[in-house]
């Protein structure tokens, strides 16, 4: 029995927390914090007593009713494919050049300023190109929104790949490894973390980018309706769909952001601890 093991006489082993706990636990702030924004968004629409500023519970009333209708839901529906398509060409594509581009000191060198300029443009000032070489179809709406997510996500690639420490690739080159055994070895476990964060940030800014697309467009999909709504100064049926929107945006942010923590966990030391064994 080791040290750490050991029991202390007089002290009673520590008993395990039920799975049931330790999985509600993470969650008992972010809910308490809802609450607590509800019933402040609660008693602001009581006192100020507008027509146009719902409560909570019509806000949710105009979202239901809204949800019943077989044309709203083709709008989410259609949202959410084009938003899917986007991000996972974001993801394989940013993923894919920030690796390729990281494995070189000298790309790396040569690209990344070019890279971080072209970032630093408001997308907005490219949409009316997007209109007018793609149009205001599935296929603008998944560019715009992909343009937004693939940048982040080559960058993040990119810099993790280029800080691969260079002792580890050294060791690795001097024992004559190959490509594959390499980037198995020390490359993968190293940006494996940052990966996982290029994910979450690409997804966000994806979503925005294609909410962007669809309310310049006003033609389709959620930014249409919301579009919409504005227009006709239904503030309830606005309220809703932020409700929505903001749904959709947070449970796989929550998702990505359990596996960013995993992953870290899981990964962090990984390349340090292979370089001895190889």
């Amino acid at each position: 029995m080791t040290s750490a093991t050991r029991r202390v006489p007089g002290v009673a082993a520590p008993r395990p927390r039920p799975a049931l706990r330790r999985l509600l636990e993470p969650a008992v702030a972010p809910l308490l914090l809802l609450v607590a924004f509800l019933l402040v968004w609660h008693v602001a629409a009581v006192a100020l007593d507008s027509t146009v500023f719902p409560t909570p519970l019509e806000a949710a009333a105009t979202l239901v009713a809204d949800l019943g209708s077989s044309a709203y839901l083709a709008a989410v529906a259609e949202t959410l494919l084009v938003l899917l398509g986007s991000y996972a060409l974001a993801v394989v594509i940013g993923s894919l050049l920030g690796f390729l581009i990281g494995l070189s000191t000298f790309w790396s060198d040569v690209l990344s300023p070019l890279i971080y300029a072209v970032y630093s443009i408001p997308k907005i000032t490219l949409y009316p190109l997007f209109l007018v070489f793609l149009g205001l179809g599935d296929v603008g709406r998944i560019g715009f929104a992909f343009l937004h997510g693939v940048i982040p996500m080559l960058l993040i690639v990119l810099g993790a790949t280029a800080s691969v420490d260079r002792t580890h690739l050294k060791l690795a080159a001097s024992l004559r490894l190959t490509t594959p055994q390499l980037v198995r070895r020390i490359v993968v476990p190293s940006i494996v973390p940052s990966a996982v964060t290029g994910l979450r940030l690409a997804f966000g800014l994806t979503f925005l980018g294609l909410l962007i697309a669809e309310l310049l467009g006003g033609s389709a999909g959620l930014g249409g309706e919301l579009l919409r709504n504005v227009q006709l100064v239904r503030m309830g049926n606005i309220v809703g769909e932020v409700i929505l929107i903001t749904i959709i945006a947070l449970v796989p942010t929550v998702l990505l952001l359990r596996l960013e923590h995993r992953a870290t966990a899981r990964f962090a030391g990984r390349a340090t601890d292979a370089a001895p064994a190889l």
